[in-house]
């Protein structure tokens, strides 16, 4: 009894932070930021390849390379085929570069990404292991899609409406997002203490530093969009990354290398932006 007891409490508390953190993104955008972003033609497409593509293929090649088990070679295509943190125009904020674009293209991955996400996942699964991309693209849809565009069409119509509900929108998804982290941590500890050893936290950490240097290298000669790309490429979308763990697989050692790839890139990714933004504040 106690095994579902706490899938469905991980579950509906992974719902609730999924469905707050897309409004709230939704509702802190402007159309403006996303048609400058659009209107960077070159910029746009290789960003789109290189998280939407590169990072996929990039996760998928060390599957293939290593051995690991089942559990964590899922975890690790999961979290790399879901891209668009959140947290990525703060990242810019802290490396003082930006802003407007890392907006912009965090809501157009949100929405390029409900389409990927399935097809990836149909591509890249291991053998054996069964997935269901029309399910999780309903999934998808439903908590990422709907919310995000709903409340871009609450900050397009009425901007001081959204600049109302966006900040109590937003505490709540960082404390859905703490104790999303603190459930899991303590439902799956022992998952979390079976990665040290097996290689993975350094695989992850390859992919995570790869990711930055693909994205810095992409990302054009104006250093601010250089440096938004390198960030937002490395830090991947957790949110809707458990979301399609916890619906779609159910070995608890899935979750642990979504929660452990997430955290190293935030380790990784952060002290990276304040090193840019001190750079250009000297």
């Amino acid at each position: 009894m106690e095994a579902p007891t706490v899938t469905a409490l991980v579950n509906g508390v992974t719902i609730g932070f999924v469905l707050a953190t897309m409004l709230s993104m939704g509702l802190a955008l402007t159309p403006d930021e996303i048609l400058a972003s659009l209107a960077q033609r070159r910029l746009m497409a290789k960003s789109l390849l290189v998280n939407l593509a590169v990072v996929p293929l990039l996760a998928f090649a060390f599957v293939l390379a290593i051995p690991m088990a089942t559990s964590h070679a899922v975890g690790l295509l999961v979290i790399a085929i879901a891209p668009g943190a959140p947290f990525g125009p703060k990242l810019a904020e802290i490396s003082d570069s930006d802003v407007a674009f890392a907006s912009g293209l965090m809501a157009v991955l949100g929405v390029g990404s409900v389409a990927t996400i399935p097809i990836t996942v149909a591509l890249l699964m291991p053998a054996g292991v069964a997935a269901d991309p029309i399910g999780i693209a309903r999934i998808v849809v439903l908590t990422q899609l709907v919310p995000l565009l709903g409340g871009l069409w609450v900050a397009a119509r009425s901007p001081s409406v959204a600049a109302a509900v966006h900040p109590p929108i937003q505490r709540l998804s960082t404390v859905l997002l703490v104790g999303l982290v603190a459930l899991l941590t303590v439902a799956y500890a022992g998952e979390m203490r079976q990665l040290v050893g097996t290689g993975t936290p350094l695989v992850s950490l390859v992919v995570i530093g790869a990711s930055i240097l693909l994205g810095y290298a992409l990302g054009g000669p104006a250093t601010g969009a250089r440096e938004v790309l390198a960030t937002t490429t490395a830090s991947r979308n957790v949110a809707i990354a458990l979301l399609v763990a916890t619906t779609s697989f159910s070995d608890p050692g899935v979750l642990a290398m979504i929660v452990a790839f997430g955290l190293l890139s935030l380790v990784v990714s952060a002290p990276v932006a304040g090193w840019w933004g001190r750079g250009s504040a000297s």
